[in-house]
């Protein structure tokens, strides 16, 4: 089967449109593309260190972690859409409750931490895993068009939300988040997303929608978490991709504060911010793309490690624009690669439960990153020593997954079993 008939197959790219549609909106993208735009006024109005308002991110990775189990879980019992649609409203009901802060530095605590427990299945964890399902040959670009979805929140944003912010306040900034969530968001998902691996009713030996059993072993061929744990190969996609997670987010969302403080205007670094998103997207391709075409790690390397260049860049004030086209070319590839890695080398058969581990290490790497950032800046009154460690772990992070080996037999074999079916 073509990479074309895949996509055309049962209509498959509607399933890539409701995810691209759900990532934009999602809890991977809203929040962390949206702080540094309201980090400052937030902090000037309630009198705040500039660490507070990063920590954020922090709680929010706190949360994950405490659901980021419970939802793979329940992606593999009950679905990707069931999920994902109880998520998106509970991340509508987070950014009401950013928009009626009062200044309670324990409440906007408790909101980042509410917000990723009520929309933890926004995130990767249930888009990969529909996507996943739909594709084998051309995974690896499905997976980039559909998990695009933040880059394109990454691009429209910071100047969007920086406009906002001057004309309306960071309040009906936040108020409207919660409102694409819901009118456009949830729609999508409701009306264009659809389930193909089945799922096991319980005590019924069937799939949901009448699948039988055997079907449903036939196409979730793969490991259980207890085999994947004890594997070495688990171990070494969460160590590189915390280093990378940390470094990456850490990078991103202080990036309009990095630019401002070398004395970039505001509506300049905003326009900056909106030109990662840019690259975000054209990381989830090129990735995607290439991870039908190479070895995952070697990938790996080819778009995460230029981002150690861009943080001594940022160091120097110099070329800002090659430093984010680098960083954004990063963001866009981590989902990608974490989402294939797992695919390709744990099998779909507890994919959600391996899956929402992978993404609770690399969620608590995302609000370490920022809080890092911003304590040193607070200790220091610079970001250049938080620079030299972005720059350390994005060489070191790909290149530990050089030690993963070959993919298994096992996903070759999958593949070629789907494909012969299709055919």
């Amino acid at each position: 089967m073509s990479e074309a008939s895949e996509f055309r197959r049962d209509r498959a790219w509607q399933v890539v449109l409701a995810a691209t549609v759900g990532c934009a909106f999602s809890l991977s993208a809203l929040p962390y593309y949206t702080l540094g735009m309201v980090a400052k006024p937030i902090s000037e109005e309630f009198g705040w260190g500039r660490a507070v308002a990063q920590s954020g991110i922090a709680f929010a990775s706190l949360g994950v972690l405490c659901s980021a189990w419970l939802a793979g879980a329940a992606i593999d019992r009950f679905g990707v859409r069931r999920v994902a649609l109880a998520s998106q409203a509970g991340l509508a009901l987070g950014f009401v409750g950013f928009a009626l802060q009062t200044g309670a530095e324990w409440l906007w605590y408790a909101n980042w931490f509410l917000l990723a427990l009520l929309g933890v299945g926004t995130t990767p964890i249930t888009w990969s895993r529909g996507i996943a399902a739909w594709f084998d040959r051309s995974r690896g670009l499905a997976l980039g068009l559909g998990l695009m979805g933040t880059g394109i929140t990454a691009f429209a944003a910071p100047p969007l939300m920086t406009a906002l912010v001057a004309s309306q306040g960071w309040r009906t900034g936040y108020a409207l988040c919660a409102a694409g969530i819901v009118l456009v968001a949830l729609p999508a998902t409701w009306f264009l997303f659809r389930e193909r691996v089945a799922v096991r009713d319980a005590g019924t030996g069937t799939g949901a929608g009448g699948a039988p059993a055997a079907a449903l072993a036939a196409e979730a061929e793969g490991l259980t978490l207890g085999e994947a744990l004890r594997g070495y190969r688990y171990w070494v996609i969460i160590a590189a991709f915390f280093l990378v997670s940390a470094a990456a987010t850490g990078l991103i969302s202080n990036l309009v504060l990095l630019l401002t403080d070398g004395g970039m205007g505001a509506a300049e670094a905003a326009g900056y911010a909106s030109l990662l998103g840019g690259f975000v997207v054209v990381g989830r391709l090129t990735a995607g793309w290439l991870l039908d075409r190479l070895w995952a790690p070697v990938v790996a390397l080819l778009v995460l490690a230029p981002t150690a260049i861009a943080s001594l860049l940022l160091q120097a004030q110099a070329a800002p624009a090659l430093a984010v086209a680098m960083i954004g070319l990063a963001g866009g590839a981590e989902f990608d690669l974490i989402a294939y890695l797992c695919a390709k080398y744990f099998g779909m058969r507890h994919y959600g439960k391996i899956y929402a581990w992978q993404w609770a290490s690399f969620t608590a790497a995302a609000g370490a990153g920022p809080l890092v950032f911003g304590r040193i800046f607070d200790a220091t009154g610079s970001y250049a020593v938080a620079l030299s460690i972005a720059a350390i772990a994005m060489l070191a992070g790909p290149l530990l997954l050089f030690t993963l080996g070959r993919y298994p037999a096992r996903a070759d074999r999958q593949a070629r079993v789907r494909s012969s079916r299709s055919g």
